[in-house]
């Protein structure tokens, strides 16, 4: 009788079980105040510096504020001042260069090296080391250190154009080298995150079409293009968004300490022009206004990314 109780009990269940459900569910909060308690510094930081300043920032974009006087509410006219801003405009111009020079080639630089490395080519460990170093330099050691190199006087590049008899070129000081060096330079700094994505892109390319496209007599090049590209257009897309946001965030940075937006306002963009207006007038309402059109921008390149993003996932 006895046995067949316990039967019942193993195959119903009942009686059976009750005491672990306390423990599981004390684990499962343990888990959850372990991953808050992970996730809280982060939180925390990225209030104080991101959702704070942005809150303060649009209240400011309805002010008039000079740093020292206190805040005046002026409603829209900040925003108003910003449309018949012709220099607005044409910052704005200069950060649409900085994007469409600067994404384009990233993105497939980008794809091609990490294809070769994802073969293993030879010397992959070298190859490596080599697109990894842009990432342990910050943006302003990485733009004085190619200020060096485009010194006319004392820059290696010079030195490598009088080795050919050529004269030196002033590429920060020349209204058409001036915003294309400096996209080259952003590029470099940018390639080596392109390139880890689309490592893990490539990893979850199926081997099968492969193997596919090999018995259908492709090529290597024909493979790339037909096969690996359209398998890796979801990293594609995520890399074109977060690289237009960097284009954007990082020529604030890389202009200032290179060019100070010149010559002649040829590499000063948006987020430079609201950082003159800011620190250099003393005109923080103005300011604010601009960073807020710049960030509806960015919001507005992001959205579009999702959109495009869910279609190709389909």
């Amino acid at each position: 009788m006895t046995d067949t109780r316990a039967t019942q009990r193993i195959v119903t269940g009942s009686g059976a079980g009750k005491s672990p459900r306390p423990a599981g569910g004390r684990a499962r909060r343990l888990d959850l105040l372990a991953g808050w308690g992970m996730l809280t510094p982060a939180v925390v930081m990225f209030t104080v510096f991101v959702i704070i300043p942005a809150i303060v920032g649009i209240a400011l974009s309805f002010m008039q504020w000079d740093f020292f006087r206190p805040p005046t509410f002026v409603g829209f006219d900040n925003y108003a001042r910003l449309i018949a801003d012709p220099d607005v405009w044409q910052a704005l111009g200069v950060t649409i260069q900085y994007v469409v020079l600067g994404v384009i080639p990233t993105v497939l630089l980008g794809f091609m090296i990490a294809v070769l490395i994802n073969v293993n080519m030879p010397g992959v460990p070298v190859w490596r080391v080599l697109y990894f170093i842009p990432v342990v330099l910050s943006v302003a050691v990485s733009a004085v250190l190619w200020s060096f190199m485009y010194d006319p006087r004392q820059g290696p590049i010079a030195a490598l154009l009088r080795a050919f008899g050529l004269p030196p070129v002033d590429f920060l000081n020349s209204e058409a080298l001036a915003l294309p060096s400096l996209v080259l330079m952003m590029v470099w700094l940018a390639l080596p995150i392109v390139i880890i994505f689309y490592l893990a892109g490539l990893q979850r390319v199926p081997e099968d079409i492969y193997s596919a496209a090999a018995l259908d007599g492709a090529g290597a090049w024909r493979t790339l293009w037909s096969m690996t590209w359209p398998n890796v257009m979801p990293t594609t897309l995520v890399v074109v968004v977060l690289q237009i946001i960097n284009f954007v965030a990082n020529s604030l940075d890389v202009a200032l300490i290179m060019t100070g937006g010149g010559p002649l306002g040829a590499t000063r963009s948006l987020a430079l022009y609201a950082y003159e207006q800011a620190f250099s007038f003393q005109d923080v309402g103005y300011a604010s206004a601009l960073s807020i059109f710049q960030l509806l921008l960015i919001v507005g390149i992001v959205a579009l990314g999702r959109v495009l993003g869910s279609r190709a996932n389909r």
